[in-house]
């Protein structure tokens, strides 16, 4: 069987091509990150996808909170940027490249989530130029030792989240999983909005209930009627809250900004950010 390897294709845009810059710059986010205590154990974190730049200092805290853990897997959960589809994207095999090397794909795991329902399935160009899962490898490939990624793309807004939330439960409760949740909040209102905003979306978030969660944004497409989306990613945001409700557990903020608290950003249009974990 041909190697089967997953280029980078925002190397150079969204963060530094070159190994030596990139791994200095997420360094830098991760000795910045303060991490309050977490009374249990971290099983899952969501965390932004934009450029570095803008979004980097706020997943370093994702990160930190699982930095130097033990994790066989990550799984990785995003919704499309570049196509659209029905049903969900697994990348099945072979490994993922980054200026910081390459990662081995999870191709058991692979297989257990195929075969779990015949809406999610291999197609690869879902992934080939998608950047919300490809930004988060690197920071992954700073904190973590010997560990397989499996690479899950949303294809469109639909129920197939609770379907992916009982595949992934279910590899929880025999290996060692960490699941990374992609997703960044408002888009595209002022900074003051945004901030009211997103405040409403991260308690919807907190509460671990993908019902309470849903409701928030309705009640936010009622109150911002302009706002572009509350999540980029909510199919997302669902399916990371569901696996929480199942396993009744908790979830605490532990960075909260926009693109408009940056030196690269302005404040008429921002887009938000926040880096969130699930404990139990």
């Amino acid at each position: 069987m041909e190697e089967k390897i997953r280029f980078p294709a925002v190397a150079g845009q969204f963060y530094p091509e070159t190994k030596k810059e990139l791994e200095e710059m997420i360094e830098g986010f991760l000795k910045e990150a303060k991490i309050p205590e977490i009374e249990g154990e971290v099983f899952g974190i969501l965390v932004p996808h934009a450029g570095y730049i803008f979004s980097g200092q706020v997943a370093g805290y994702g990160y930190k909170v699982i930095e130097g853990k033990n994790f066989e897997s990550v799984v990785l959960i995003g919704d499309s940027h570049c196509e659209y589809f029905d049903g969900i994207s697994v990348w099945d095999r072979g490994e993922w490249e980054t200026p910081l090397g390459r990662v081995k794909v999870d191709e058991e795991l692979a297989r257990e989530v195929l075969n779990f329902s015949k809406r999610f399935f291999v197609k690869d160009s879902a992934h080939l130029f998608e950047h919300s899962l490809e930004v988060q490898i690197p920071f992954l490939q700073k904190v973590l030792k010997n560990f397989k990624i499996l690479p899950l793309i949303f294809g469109s807004e639909d129920e197939d989240w609770k379907e992916l939330a009982k595949a992934v439960s279910k590899l929880m409760e025999k290996r060692k999983i960490l699941v990374v949740a992609s997703s960044d909040l408002s888009h595209y209102p002022s900074y003051e909005v945004a901030i009211e905003a997103d405040k409403r979306t991260i308690e919807g978030i907190l509460s671990s209930d993908p019902e309470k969660f849903k409701e928030k944004i309705e009640n936010l497409k009622k109150l911002f009627p302009n706002v572009d989306t509350f999540a980029c990613a909510q199919d997302t945001i669902k399916t990371i809250l569901e696996i929480a409700k199942n396993l009744q557990a908790k979830a605490k903020l532990l960075k909260y900004q926009n693109s408009g608290d940056t030196i690269y950003g302005e404040r008429s249009q921002v887009v938000g950010y926040g880096a969130i974990c699930f404990f139990k």
